[in-house]
């Protein structure tokens, strides 16, 4: 009776350790690069709507219905990637046809200094963080191009002006026939 009962603890115990395991593994996975690659929206989903007014006072909408946008998720760490903000003022100056916002979850403050510091040249929208969950955004900066109906066309991480116009470029190769569908 008494190595049953032993025996029947020793499994208890590895069982904890073996749900242990697989817990840690699958938040490993979530911060991997496999797992960020499952961020944001697929392309050809519909970006969720939404009207909100920059530092400005300007109301900035999306889906936008009459040019392309690119929303870059990003905060004061974007003093971390100067070439991204080079790549972002670059598109905005040579695109007529694209908006770059800045959508930040720091407080008006932060991102007003932000634009001092770094000079910036495109729009920043301050949103609160549940903005974020809405868009399955966890790391930044990450980058949403949208066409004018607010189909998401190009979605990823990006960290430089290379490959912010690259992204660009493949955001306006045409989606194939019955990829575009709705987010429900």
């Amino acid at each position: 009776m008494g190595i049953s009962i032993l025996f029947i603890v020793v499994e208890l115990v590895l069982i904890v350790l073996a749900l242990l395991a697989i817990a840690r593994t699958g938040y490993l996975r979530l911060s991997s690069s496999i797992g960020i690659a499952r961020d944001g929206f697929p392309p050809g989903k519909s970006a969720p709507s939404w009207s909100l007014p920059d530092l400005d006072g300007h109301l900035r909408v999306v889906p936008a219905r009459d040019h392309w946008q690119l929303l870059i998720f990003a905060n004061q760490s974007l003093e971390a990637f100067p070439e991204l903000i080079d790549g972002m003022h670059y598109l905005s100056r040579h695109e007529q046809d694209l908006e770059v916002l800045v959508i930040s979850r720091d407080s008006r403050e932060d991102c007003r200094n932000l634009v001092q510091e770094q000079r910036l040249q495109v729009p920043i929208v301050p949103v609160d963080p549940a903005f974020y969950d809405r868009y399955r955004v966890r790391v930044m900066p990450f980058v949403f191009f949208l066409d004018p109906d607010g189909i998401v066309r190009w979605v990823g991480l990006v960290g430089a002006e290379e490959p912010l116009i690259h992204a660009w470029r493949m955001a306006q190769v045409p989606l194939r026939s019955g990829e575009a569908s709705e987010v429900k």
